[in-house]
């Protein structure tokens, strides 16, 4: 998919306990960075992905010295930061700035969810989606990191893929339009789209509509 990269990942995985990330995240992950060429970058989980999202921006770079990104990648567990500083490869410090960023509630309209604390102030272009962890003595919440720079940027778009996170799609789909979303559950990945300037801080009566069985659902925003 990338020169390179599967060399750099058997190099990374050797330093890292990891999983990994599956392939049709990255796959996904590379495609709309090649698309969108995004200035900025927030990676919520970093890992094996790190180098993977990183060896793409250097591509564009290749081929467009004036291009410029840079990747934020947040990790909300000291261990896991800590591995991933230590494995880092230095040639990727030019690109990427991995931030431990302990992980705090963040609530949208009625939903629960859970940020990175400490995400630097930019005006983010591309999320992937990977963290940090949703579960809680509640239960299943939703990671909420694209909901919370939406709302504090001052850019229209924000373009984005999830690893696993169904949780996310679904709170994702409900607060912006079936259309923001595309999930296949199957692979547990998919991609989203926010756009639009409506608010979505409040739900009321209106937004709500009733099959003629009873069973109620949200209309689109």
């Amino acid at each position: 998919m990338l020169p390179s990269m599967e060399d750099e990942l058997k190099k990374y995985f050797k330093g890292s306990n990891t999983t990994g990330t599956q392939p049709i995240t990255l796959w996904l992950a590379v495609q709309t960075i090649l698309s969108i060429k995004p200035k900025m970058i927030l990676e919520s989980g970093t890992g094996a992905s790190t180098i993977v999202l990183s060896l793409a921006v250097k591509k564009l770079k290749s081929e467009d010295p004036t291009f410029d990104c840079k990747i934020v990648s947040m990790e909300s567990v000291k261990e896991w930061y800590d591995v991933a500083q230590e494995n880092l490869p230095e040639h990727h410090s030019d690109t990427v700035e991995i931030i431990y960023g302990p992980r705090q509630k963040y609530e949208a309209s009625m939903f629960r969810g859970y940020i990175h604390s400490n995400i630097p102030d930019y005006n983010y272009d591309f999320v992937y989606l990977d963290g940090p962890k949703f579960d809680d003595e509640k239960g299943t919440s939703f990671c909420a990191d694209p909901i919370y720079l939406y709302q504090k940027s001052e850019k229209k778009v924000l373009k984005g893929v999830f690893d696993g996170r169904a949780s996310s799609a679904f709170v994702i789909q409900t607060l912006f339009g079936k259309k923001a979303v595309n999930y296949f559950i199957p692979s547990l990945a998919g991609t989203f789209h926010l756009q639009g300037g409506k608010s979505f801080e409040k739900f009321n009566t209106t937004d709500f509509r009733n099959m003629l069985t009873g069973r109620l659902y949200l209309r689109d925003r």
